[in-house]
């Protein structure tokens, strides 16, 4: 996705939540005018801890400028002014014009609903609207918000646009959430200094504010107690405007948008993410003074606002409120180099065909052998035929491989499994060009790094070397200093050893017994390097696939299905290495699963009830006319 574009859509969604906040809290203002009897008339104060919620830091400076005090040019201020890049009216109007800019990426419904809402703000003479027509307008953007979430929850594919939006949403709220509660917190210690006790009317405006009244009046007593509050609004694990709950979302919705890999460009990101989560999770809230926890509150915005600056700055987003118009259009010239970039298309046929010694029933069984469409590969089309004749089921398993289930009652003596795919490959050589940065090393020995691959750093019964072994490679090749020439080093030295020998072992053959023998097959070699470098803490992961070899070709492995290595590379994510050829995974690969070994890929699995069985496998691969 262009940067333009996720810029639009990241400030489209801030501006959607802060137009929001805004106009809930300048309409519990507002309610609390209107409700007030002459003798409870709302002070100056009051009106200026909404300004102080709801304006910037360079407005706030500017905050003389309105004295003296004039609740209607206060109103108008907050609602209307063109001079206020927070206000309600323009917040609208960011939001409209970034939808226009994004729209191929949107929904047409999330269009159209804020573009009247902004249409219906262009009937609106803002000298002379009245305090119900305020506030009518101010329940319109509320409504308008609350739909387009609803919209983006139900209609929009999980992909980065949504993501985009989701951060942007989120971090919004967060920052608002601890606005509201550090400005509440000062007007608070202000009255007790001036031994003014009566401060039930901050903590109710704050729950108005943040729409949590009725959901703080569920978790505790009708008791208006500032502790509980702060609590509620900072710590609740299920309130979705408190803070923690904010900042998880933050979290899981950039690990959606990274894909689960921690990147180069993305690590301090993350890391800064992970810094405020953990300062905030072991503060005491209830042992902190009245100066501490404005501290806190302090020190948690200016976190909140590194985090904003350091998304921006990953994404290459840049903050509306830096121009003066408060909307952005960004140009940038984009070019990619298509030298050493092939396309290739295959037609994959593959079948599987069981025979029986006795008449079988009661057949369930599962097969992964539909090729996966990701950013380098795409599956055209695909059929899977089935005979005797019966319905399958799809799910996705837990490492992201499409599963197919079928279950066959009646009796048979014959089982074939037949699929057809059409897929499109496009890669360029990459490993090779790798330069190991100091960023990309400093990821690799990261915990965050090595929690995020466990799954793929920990051996299995398949591929697991002693410590001898994986110590007898490394005493051929050299220490691990650099894991993507290592990787290499790995691949080359397997290579050169193994004797490609589809007699020696079985599919049940581990690496430890294929390492002692340095035969067997793809399967058998690809556990080996796996165990090598698991052993050598670099996350590692098996392949299964298919080999493109063609005419008077070097390459082995197509007589059935093809097995390799994924090295999770830091800073970049998933390389293929075919340590059966020597070579990196590239157009002449085709991806089906990946796993932890050899039992989490089978290409067809099952149990049925009858006698034993006698296995054919036929794989053809060939070559399409682009």
């Amino acid at each position: 996705m262009l940067s333009r574009v996720a810029n639009s859509l990241y400030w489209m969604s801030r501006n959607a939540e802060r137009a929001e906040n805004n106009a809930r809290i300048l309409d519990v203002q507002l309610l609390q005018m209107i409700e007030a009897s002459d003798e409870e008339l709302i002070r100056e104060s009051d009106w200026r801890l909404t300004y102080e919620i709801c304006a910037s830091a360079r407005e706030l400076e500017g905050l003389h400028s309105l004295s003296p005090y004039n609740e209607d040019k206060l109103i108008h201020y907050l609602a209307m002014a063109d001079e206020n890049l927070n206000s309600v009216a323009n917040c609208v109007r960011y939001i409209r014009e970034n939808a226009r800019v994004s729209r191929d990426h949107i929904t047409d419904e999330y269009w159209q609903i804020w573009n009247s809402c902004y249409l219906a703000l262009q009937n609106i003479d803002p000298e002379q609207c009245a305090t119900h027509e305020m506030r009518s307008f101010l329940e319109l953007v509320k409504m308008t918000s609350l739909t387009s979430q609803g919209i983006i929850e139900s209609a929009m594919q999980r992909g980065v646009e949504y993501q985009i939006i989701k951060i942007g949403k989120w971090l919004e709220r967060a920052e608002k959430t601890a606005r509201i509660l550090n400005v509440v917190c000062e007007r608070t210690y202000e009255q007790q200094l001036q031994e003014e006790t009566e401060d039930y009317y901050y903590w109710l405006a704050a729950l108005r504010m943040t729409k949590g009244y009725e959901a703080y009046l569920k978790a505790h007593l009708p008791k208006m107690d500032p502790r509980q509050v702060l609590s509620f609004l900072i710590s609740d694990k299920a309130f979705p405007r408190s803070i923690r709950y904010c900042l998880d979302h933050v979290r899981e919705a950039v690990e959606e948008l990274e894909g689960g890999k921690v990147s180069h460009y993305s690590w301090e990101l993350l890391a800064k993410l992970d810094q405020v989560r953990t300062e905030f999770n072991e503060v005491d809230i209830d042992h902190l003074t009245a100066d501490e926890m404005m501290d806190f509150l302090n020190h948690f915005q200016d976190g909140c606002n590194e985090i904003s600056q350091l998304f921006s700055k990953t994404y290459y987003l840049i903050d509306p409120a830096s121009e003066q118009t408060g909307i952005q259009t960004q140009t940038q010239s984009q070019s990619m180099s298509t030298k050493g970039i092939t396309t290739m298309k295959y037609k994959v046929e593959h079948t599987n065909i069981f025979k029986y010694e006795t008449i079988v029933d009661q057949s369930m069984n599962s097969i992964r052998l539909k090729p996966k469409t990701d950013e380098t590969q795409r599956l055209l089309s695909y059929r899977a035929d089935i005979t005797p004749a019966t319905l399958t089921k799809e799910h996705i398993d837990i490492w992201g491989n499409d599963v197919e289930t079928f279950f066959i009652a009646e009796h048979h003596q014959h089982l074939e499994v037949k699929t057809t795919s059409i897929v499109s490959i496009q890669k360029s050589p990459f490993v090779h060009r790798i330069e190991y940065s100091p960023e990309m090393n400093a990821i690799f020995h990261s915990k965050l790094f090595s929690e995020q691959y466990l799954p793929y750093l920990s051996n299995t019964a398949y591929t697991y070397l002693s410590p001898e072994q994986v110590e007898q490679v490394k005493q051929d090749i050299g220490e691990m200093d650099n894991p993507v020439q290592f990787a290499i080093d790995v691949m080359g030295y397997l290579h050169d050893r193994f004797t490609y020998d589809g007699e020696s072992t079985t599919v049940s053959t581990k690496a430890e017994e294929s390492f002692d023998l340095m035969k067997g097959v793809c399967q058998d070699i690809t556990h080996v390097m796996l165990g090598i470098l698991r052993g050598s803490q670099i996350p590692a992961r098996y392949v299964s696939g298919y080999l493109y070899v063609g005419e008077n070709s070097a390459l082995v492995g197509d007589a059935a299905s093809h097995a390799w290595v994924e090295v999770m590379v830091p800073g970049i994510g998933w390389v293929g290495l075919d340590p059966t050829n020597n070579v990196e995974a590239l157009e002449h690969h085709i991806r089906v699963g990946v796993g932890r070994d050899y039992n989490d890929v089978s290409p067809v699995q099952g149990v049925y009830r009858g006698g034993s069985q006698e296995l054919d496998v036929k794989v053809s691969v060939s070559l399409l006319d682009q």
